[in-house]
């Protein structure tokens, strides 16, 4: 089996039930999972993710309390934390206390999905920060992506926002990537059934499943909310 992550947004519906899924992904035996931390005007984001974060954000969620919650847990699995760049540029604390709790946490590496490859080595985030690739990467970017060694490189296969979808395209480009690219490609945004996921894993080294899994989160509560969301999981892999 190649590498599979999981995308759960922190605090949705509540942060005791995002600990619980935590807890129980990490006994499938995945490669990580990425927390989302929710934001205001997640411009990335399709609609089931986005009512995630606004239904976090009115409980009152917040980046102290996703890292508190983290740092509680031992977990088998890699852990990203999935957020824009304005909660991590403006920690209250700022981002030398932020460093420390971010290790504290075992937090793997930062996704900042407003934050574009030629912005990237202009931001004074020091922390292992994963990049992103998409149809229009080109040379200069590719470039920039070898230089900063991220620990995975998110591929996004369509223009637009994450949401669930049939299709999987620009396969021949991530080939092209491939062999130019010196660290590990992961695809996201659209894939929800284990035919998607194989394909996938036939020209990356990796998967991300999001909206698959925050749509199930919709109705429901507490344990019922646990058990879909690692079905679903189970359900993905071979």
């Amino acid at each position: 089996m190649k590498d599979f992550l999981a995308y759960i947004p922190a605090g949705y519906p509540d942060l005791e039930t995002t600990e619980k899924i935590l807890r129980e992904l990490s006994k499938l035996g995945i490669t990580g999972v990425e927390v989302g931390v929710p934001f205001s005007d997640p411009v990335a984001d399709g609609p089931v993710i986005q009512k995630a974060h606004t239904a976090a954000l009115k409980q009152g969620m917040n980046l102290e309390q996703i890292l508190e919650m983290l740092s509680r847990l031992s977990l088998n699995m890699d852990i990203y934390l999935m957020g824009y760049l304005n909660p991590f540029l403006n920690f209250p604390s700022g981002f030398a206390e932020l460093k420390k709790f971010l290790e504290k946490a075992s937090v793997k590496a930062l996704i900042i999905p407003d934050l574009p490859v030629a912005e990237f080595e202009s931001v004074d985030i020091d922390y292992p920060k994963v990049v992103f690739a998409a149809p229009n990467t080109d040379r200069s970017a590719i470039a920039v992506i070898n230089r900063q060694k991220p620990p995975f490189v998110y591929y996004i296969p369509r223009y637009g926002v994450t949401g669930i979808r049939d299709d999987i395209p620009f396969i021949d480009h991530i080939r092209e990537l491939k062999d130019k690219i010196k660290s590990k490609i992961y695809m996201g945004f659209g894939i929800s059934t284990r035919e998607q996921v194989e394909k996938v894993w036939e020209v990356t080294d990796g998967v991300i499943v999001g909206s698959a899994l925050v749509s199930l989160m919709e109705t429901g509560s507490g344990d019922e909310v646990v058990k879909k969301v690692v079905n679903k999981v189970r359900e993905l892999l071979p």
